[in-house]
């Protein structure tokens, strides 16, 4: 028998989302199993989404507007000149490959957004661009002499996505220590 929907939200749907694409994989996510988690019909699902698309909208929104939150709370922590450049790149690193198993979900809305709809992509392009734009905040923070904060941030970014379809790939060794002591000597370079 079917569980009361009673306590069902939306953040309970997305929270069972990620749950199923970190056991699963990105691929073997499909709304059925998503049902047969939260033990609900998927009639029941679709009163709560529409589509598929809806659905991981709003994943992507949760997904973004953490990473983004993450960043920004811990820069306003650290805005008393503590932050070392060494620091700030461990924090970037570690909260955007590492943590809550987001390379995974990452790399599944990278991969939903290049094969869905263009509504999806053109959202997901606006929130990596917002992510961005807190971590260009962090860059003028932890290298205040830096000249292009956004071309900075830029480049993690692409660092961050680059690193997360490595280890989605189960490589090992993705040299993120290398990685920062080139980013640390960027400006060093003539």
């Amino acid at each position: 028998m079917a569980k009361t929907t009673r306590n069902l939200t939306k953040e309970t749907i997305i929270n069972a989302v990620e749950e199923v694409i970190t056991s699963q994989g990105v691929n073997s996510f499909s709304l059925k199993d998503l049902s047969k988690k939260l033990d609900i019909s998927q009639g029941t699902l679709y009163y709560y989404y529409k589509s598929k698309d809806e659905l991981i909208l709003d994943l992507m929104k949760k997904h973004m507007n953490e990473l983004s939150h993450d960043y920004v709370e811990w820069l306003k922590r650290h805005n008393d000149g503590s932050l070392t450049a060494s620091r700030f790149l461990d924090v970037i690193f570690y909260k955007g490959l590492h943590l809550f198993n987001r390379a995974k979900i990452h790399i599944y809305l990278i991969n939903e957004c290049l094969s869905s709809s263009s509504s999806l992509r053109e959202e997901y392009t606006r929130m990596w661009e917002e992510w961005k734009k807190s971590i260009a905040i962090g860059v003028q923070a932890a290298f205040p002499n830096e000249k292009d904060p956004d071309a900075y941030a830029y480049l993690l970014m692409l660092l961050i996505d680059g690193l997360t379809i490595q280890q989605a790939m189960q490589r090992n060794d993705p040299e993120e220590e290398k990685i920062k002591g080139l980013l640390l000597n960027l400006g060093d370079a003539k």
